[in-house]
């Protein structure tokens, strides 16, 4: 959304709701004690929301939410994101080596920001039946705070298994246990129908989650249902029947590729008629900026960044040549002495990605690059939507029927990429996960794919001896979960059965 006025409820919000300590154990402090008076005003709802996205945005927070790289310390498993062999960067390296801590402190963010978000949103969904105003406008923001909800329960249970389930604003965080995957999954469908029911199918803010962002994401949480750890099949045709509808009403909801895949990253088409769902960074003195764009993801050595992550060799190597390319990864360097260092040549010696740049970057001069952005983070796009459609199509009649290939084929031409035909229904579906897995590159989505498809083993096997980061762990389903924090289980020791 646009920054407005609006942003003054936010740190109230956030001070009376959340209190300043970055575990769950302090939120009883917190909690309202008169909702009736509290939340018969409007303005006090809308309020809540607000905070509700500031804590996954994690406003002024180094340790909550996903402005920094640090939420995806979980997902470095994937190919498609390595980290530097040395420097500050252990935490990240725990999990791109497989040998995973529950003492990670960077992999916190993710929890905190989602679970902070998931607090809030619990206050709206119980007690906006108490507010008076325009029903339409409170509609709205129930539906924003069930979409909400269920986004922060797909991070969470993708990324921990079994988690603590709060789906009450009266439950302490400390009278909770740990619930079963399918459990999570029951609440983020029905939360998901309840956002189709009670969103528009427009926002009028930016940012704002409609209908057509309520069924996407709908569409990927029936996708992973349908593989691993659950495996129920029959949501392979649910997943492809929602995210159907999105491609069938993409008129209605404004939907579409943009022509210009490079275009995607370059701040002046931020909120474009691509993105379904991003996180709103605009304030450009730092406190609530978007800081994986600029320094994380540039090389120290040449550019002066701060080597966070880049791409893995195989994974670069593998990636389709063309404009897609291009424009996903920089493989020269400009130094501060004006030399340019091809990435063979540098410190790390990886390809290092372009996506994360503009806003923060004078290409004249990278080393001058700050650490922090005004920029709209995509985390559900229309080209995604599309690939779910084709998997689970493809899946769900065991053969990919023309609609599917025309999905596919879709982002492929907009990559530079010659339409596929006639491919086995195996073949198809491999050609979607590796389309997938390049489109979103660096996005912080390979690592789901995956894991839901039981592919981390096959990956990791074909990973290039020359990765410096070495993987000392098991690549098997038993090491797919991160660990529950161990911050967490001692607030609460149910959360360790």
């Amino acid at each position: 959304m646009q920054k407005t006025v609006k942003q003054l409820f936010v740190l109230i919000t956030l001070i009376f709701l959340i209190s300043c300590s970055n575990n769950l154990e302090e939120e009883p402090r917190g909690k309202v004690n008169d909702p009736e008076s509290i939340y018969k005003q409007y303005a006090n709802l809308e309020a809540t929301v607000m905070a509700m996205y500031a804590g996954i945005r994690g406003d002024a927070n180094w340790s909550r939410g996903f402005a920094t790289s640090a939420y995806m310390t979980t997902m470095f498993g994937a190919d498609d994101l390595t980290t530097q062999i040395g420097g500050n960067k252990g935490e990240f390296r725990e999990f791109d080596s497989f040998n995973k801590s529950a003492n990670n402190g960077a992999m916190m963010n993710l929890w905190r920001g989602c679970y902070n978000a998931i607090l809030n949103a619990n206050e709206v969904i119980e007690y906006s039946y108490l507010t008076i105003g325009d029903q339409d406008e409170i509609n709205n923001l129930l539906g924003q705070a069930y979409f909400v909800r269920a986004f922060s329960y797909f991070y969470l249970v993708r990324t921990w298994g079994r988690i603590p389930l709060y789906t009450s604003a009266k439950t302490l965080p400390t009278d909770i246990s740990l619930s079963d995957v399918e459990d999570v999954y029951e609440v983020m469908i029905d939360d998901l129908l309840q956002a189709e029911n009670f969103l528009p199918s427009t926002q009028s803010l930016l940012g704002l989650p409609s209908q057509g962002a309520a069924k996407a994401l709908l569409s990927e949480v029936y996708l992973t249902q349908a593989g691993w750890p659950l495996n129920v099949q029959s949501s392979y045709r649910l997943a492809a029947d929602k995210a159907k509808e999105v491609i069938d009403n993409k008129g209605i909801y404004g939907y579409d590729l943009l022509p210009d895949f490079a275009s995607l990253w370059l701040r002046n088409f931020d909120n474009s008629s691509e993105s379904i769902f991003s996180l709103q960074y605009d304030n450009s003195d730092g406190a609530n900026a978007f800081h994986i764009t600029g320094k994380a993801s540039m090389p120290e050595g040449e550019e002066n960044g701060w080597d966070d992550f880049f791409v893995e060799l195989n994974f670069f190597n593998e990636f389709p040549e063309g404009a897609r390319k291009n424009a996903t990864f920089r493989t020269n360097f400009l130094t501060s002495d004006g030399n340019t260092v091809h990435y063979t040549n540098s410190a790390t010696k990886h390809p290092y990605y372009a996506k994360f740049r503009d806003g923060a970057v004078d290409e004249s001069n990278p080393s001058t690059a700050t650490f922090f952005n005004n920029a709209a983070y995509m985390l559900i796009r229309y080209a995604e939507v599309l690939l779910i459609y084709a998997e689970a199509q493809a899946r769900a009649d065991s053969s990919p029927n023309s609609s599917a290939y025309d999905a596919l084929n879709q982002v492929r031409v907009r990559a530079g990429l010659t339409p596929l035909s006639g491919l086995g229904t195996d073949e198809f579906i491999e050609a979607v996960i590796d389309e997938k897995g390049w489109e979103l590159a660096g996005e912080g989505q390979r690592w789901y794919d995956l894991i839901r498809t039981e592919k981390v083993a096959e990956v990791i096997n074909s990973r290039s001896i020359e990765e410096q980061v070495k993987v000392i762990g098991s690549t098997g389903t038993d090491n797919y979960y991160a660990p529950i924090p161990e911050s967490e289980i001692l607030l609460n020791p149910n959360l360790g059965n």
